[in-house]
């Protein structure tokens, strides 16, 4: 009798089991969730072989040139966005109406074409001025990529307000499909130019904004954005952004920009920027752990408005697969650098075990962050920014005169425990203040 009801009790438990699995493929949380964990999974392999092709095809030094000019840019579009991204991200997330939702995409859009104008401007003067581009015979590239500019800013505009409006399918398009396409563009480069006399890094540039260029035209085409109320909407996202954007804004450029800037650094205290591009390999490697906690949050991230704290066994789930990820990383890098990089590229192996923690950490912190801001918590998004964003500064000022990218290196590790232990401290004190009639009240308005 005992193997029977045995036997019975296994039968409802396997199907029971059959019963939720056949909800979760059918949820459409569920399908984000695994499409846009899929589509970040692809995305390292495609970064990782595309790396490994334009390594070999410019070397480390013009590889380094090639880092230290993305770097730049991608410094210059966490400055010039003065929180306007973040502040369009707060309009859809109160939104809730279809034809509203296409003007908010068409007036963030017209503030993105003036904030490319003055940042041009701004680059322009930099590149003229900038001792460091000129010593290294980049200034000539960097002005003929700046009417190309926008289209960094283009990503920023993505990524904001796509996973504001659960656009979780178009998101995963802009960041896959560029990287497929710049890595075909890699083979091509590589396989006809290679024994052609042709300014390389200038090719290589080309190719790789000209892939995401089609990708963004594309997805703007998809979205149709609307230019009706053109006036009014901007007249309010004025107002989000002084009571939000902008507070997010602060903070990133301190946290954000100041992390994208190490590299810079590395390659004015440098005689070459060789560091800067094994800096941005180190980086690359270590880009999955990031994977897990972001795909998590930006796909719970309209539910988190609606939450008065992050479900525990999700923060469980993430925190155990981030750390699994970590100690896979460990055992594989050193022997793929050996392989497919060379010895000229070893310095990125010992760099990668160093960065590869500070991005963990960096990654769980906006596991909480993502929480903070679906909230409102711009203030304390600010806070937590700036403190990260000044220590970050003032070692990377400290340590890379020391130990050049190996500084940087260091610096990003405890800029991340810095940050992760911040996002934390403000999530624990939002956590106490959500009573859950705050949060009822919320889903009613």
């Amino acid at each position: 009798m005992k193997d029977i009801r045995q036997e019975q009790n296994k039968a409802k438990k396997l199907k029971s089991i059959k019963i939720k699995l056949i909800e979760y493929s059918k949820n459409e949380k569920v399908i984000q969730i695994v499409i846009l964990y899929l589509v970040n999974i692809l995305s390292i392999p495609l970064g990782i072989f595309t790396s490994i092709v334009i390594t070999k095809y410019l070397g480390a030094e013009i590889y380094g040139d090639y880092s230290l000019l993305i770097n730049i840019f991608n410094f210059a579009i966490v400055i010039f966005t003065f929180g306007f991204f973040q502040a369009g991200n707060r309009a859809l997330i109160l939104n809730h109406d279809k034809e509203k939702t296409r003007e908010i995409y068409g007036a963030v859009l017209i503030i993105l074409c003036s904030l490319f104008i003055l940042m041009s401007l701004c680059l322009g003067l930099y590149g003229i001025l900038d001792i460091n581009l000129r010593n290294k015979g980049l200034t000539n590239i960097f002005i003929y990529l700046l009417p190309f500019s926008w289209i960094f800013l283009l990503t920023t505009y993505f990524e904001t307000l796509f996973q504001a409006d659960n656009k979780i399918y178009e998101l995963a398009k802009t960041r896959l499909y560029p990287k497929i396409g710049f890595f075909l563009s890699a083979l091509v480069i590589y396989f006809l130019f290679s024994k052609i006399e042709i300014n390389k890094l200038g090719l290589v540039l080309a190719l790789y904004l000209l892939t995401f260029l089609v990708v963004y035209l594309s997805s703007l085409r998809r979205i149709k954005i609307s230019f009706k109320n053109l006036k009014t909407n901007i007249k309010k996202l004025l107002a989000y952004n002084k009571s939000f954007g902008f507070d997010v804004y602060l903070g990133s450029v301190l946290s954000v920009g100041f992390a994208t800037l190490s590299g810079v650094i590395i390659s004015y205290f440098g005689t070459d920027n060789a560091g800067v591009g094994y800096y941005a390999l180190a980086l690359t490697f270590a880009s999955p752990l990031t994977l897990i906690p972001n795909v998590v949050a930006t796909t719970h991230y309209k539910e988190f408005a609606l939450q008065n704290q992050i479900p525990k066994r999700l923060t469980l789930l993430t925190i155990g697969l981030t750390t699994i990820t970590l100690l896979a990383l460990w055992i594989v890098v050193g022997p793929f650098i050996n392989i497919f990089y060379g010895s000229s590229f070893t310095p990125v192996i010992e760099l990668n075990l160093i960065v590869s923690v500070g991005i963990a950490f960096h990654g769980l912190a906006d596991y909480y962050n993502r929480f903070l801001g679906a909230h409102g918590q711009g203030k304390a998004l600010r806070n937590g920014s700036i403190i990260v964003g000044l220590s970050i500064l003032v070692m990377n000022m400290v340590f890379i005169p020391i130990w050049d990218e190996t500084g940087a290196a260091i610096a990003k590790l405890i800029a991340g425990l810095i940050y992760l232990v911040n996002m934390y401290y403000y999530y624990i004190q939002l956590k106490k203040s959500l009573a859950p009639s705050d949060i009822s009240n919320l889903t009613k308005s």
